[in-house]
């Protein structure tokens, strides 16, 4: 058994989790279906529906969690998912016992699907899959990810005018003292 994840079954989540966990952020599955994940702070679920297998990076069983199950995934597991069924889960990130804000500096939002890496600072999301790709995993196959949005902080980044106007300029030539 790995000490990096409890999972409550259905049948023993309190009331009280339930109505606590009605407070946190709601995710949705939609069209991710695998992925890797690196837990860098506690996080606590309450899956509301569907089902996934978690497999340990570390080697160990594969584990399901399902639709009742409450989930407290400990700072350092890392895992792969794999979502047997579209899931949707409330969760929220905790540090030192205390629930942190989504937007607090220091819990990384965004972490790479490939590489696992924190990437809330840039990235690219790709819309068919949902996934966040870190700017060196996007680097090594530009045309995997072809139509990726750029994001910085999470949120769409357009370059200024300036800057891509700086960049589609000729050089300058020099002119000949004469």
């Amino acid at each position: 058994m790995n000490d990096l994840i409890t999972i409550t079954p259905a049948s023993e989540v309190t009331e009280e989790y339930k109505t606590e966990a009605k407070a946190w952020t709601k995710w949705d599955s939609k069209k991710r279906k695998t992925f890797p994940y690196n837990y860098t702070a506690e996080e606590r679920v309450l899956v509301l529906s569907g089902s996934a297998t978690l497999t340990p990076k570390d080697g160990g069983d594969p584990l399901t969690i399902e639709a009742g199950n409450a989930v407290t995934f400990h700072k350092g597991f890392q895992c792969k998912w794999k979502i047997t069924k579209r899931m949707q889960k409330h969760y929220a990130i905790f540090a030192n016992d205390e629930e942190v804000d989504d937007d607090d500096e220091g819990v990384p939002q965004i972490t790479c699907d490939v590489c696992s890496e924190d990437c809330m600072e840039e990235s690219y999301f790709v819309e068919t899959d949902e996934s966040d790709i870190c700017v060196k995993c996007y680097t090594k196959d530009k045309d995997k990810y072809s139509g990726a949005q750029h994001q910085k902080g999470g949120e769409a980044w357009v370059e200024p005018a300036a800057a891509v106007e700086k960049k589609s300029l000729p050089p300058k030539k020099k002119q000949k003292k004469g």
